[in-house]
């Protein structure tokens, strides 16, 4: 499947259209990272975090509510207004000897520390710490994103498969000059795809998809499943937030592929080439055209 990880740019500095005279030069990443995490730097990333109980809360491994160990990496830098940024940093479970601690159902740590410009330097000047964990094996890309000219948000995309199962999944947070927002603008899949899972989905799909090189030890137990039993789909996506001045722009995501229905499963597959819209509303990107066709697994 190929990857819907269209935005994706670990460590990239973004800054909102401020006067270029008002703006005084950003540091890097790893120079805020030196900052929020004191003797962070290459090749000594290991650090003890706090994860609070509201970030904790549901059933990943690797993590536990309160004091951990953790190997962090440094993310977007988002400029909130002239004098204030925030760093995004993406941060995964270690073991005892400092190594990553990552399972299938690890995810990463999203963690934030606001800085101010005071008399020329720029200072730490908030530790918000984690906000949210998301991703698999301790993975996710992180990119900035205008939402308009003056409001900064982050992009996170993730992935997996399961038995046959992939998908990729968005969910995107606004970015305040004291805080990230914990609550989404938005949560989303991205893709899927299961034409591995089983034995008749690559041929259903046929003409509209290639089939991939087949893997005959996820199709143990499915050479007895019916074609009407199942659907056999292959969805990716695009997206993109076309910023206005002053509003959130609207997302504008186009789904790209083919499905076979299970009631359908001897017709030819039907094609996905669909565009979806949501629009900034109090807080939350709500749907206002179109549908995600993309299945859930």
């Amino acid at each position: 499947m190929r990857g819907s990880f269209l935005h994706a740019a670990a460590a990239m500095t973004v800054a909102a259209c401020w006067p270029a005279a008002a703006v005084p030069q950003a540091p890097t990443a790893a120079q805020l990272m030196a900052l929020a995490f004191p003797g962070w730097r290459d090749g000594a990333r290991l650090q003890p975090v706090m994860l609070p109980e509201a970030a904790a809360h549901g059933a990943w491994a690797g993590w536990q509510a309160g004091a951990n160990r953790a190997l962090a990496e440094p993310g977007p830098v988002l400029r909130t207004d002239a004098s204030h940024l925030t760093l995004i940093a993406g941060l995964v479970p270690a073991d005892a000897d400092g190594k990553p601690a990552s399972a299938h159902l690890t995810p990463m740590a999203l963690a934030a520390y606001q800085f101010e410009q005071r008399g020329g330097a720029w200072t730490l000047a908030a530790r918000q710490g984690v906000f949210a964990l998301r991703g698999f094996f301790g993975t996710a890309k992180l990119a900035a994103v205008a939402l308009s000219n003056r409001q900064q948000a982050l992009a996170v995309e993730y992935g997996s498969c399961w038995q046959g199962y992939c998908g990729t999944w968005m969910t995107l947070y606004e970015v305040e000059q004291e805080k990230v927002r914990r609550e989404p603008l938005v949560e989303l899949a991205l893709s899927g795809i299961n034409i591995n899972s089983a034995l008749d989905c690559a041929r259903r799909l046929q003409p509209l998809i290639e089939p991939p090189p087949q893997d005959t030890a996820l199709h143990e137990g499915q050479d007895g499943a019916a074609p009407g039993s199942h659907d056999c789909y292959a969805i990716d996506s695009s997206w993109r937030i076309d910023h206005a001045h002053g509003q959130p722009g609207d997302l504008a995501i186009h789904y790209h592929g083919a499905i076979s229905r299970a009631d359908a499963h001897a017709a030819a597959p039907v094609a996905v080439d669909q565009r979806q819209v949501l629009r900034y509303e109090s807080g939350r990107y709500r749907a206002v055209s179109g549908v995600n066709p993309v299945p859930p697994i």
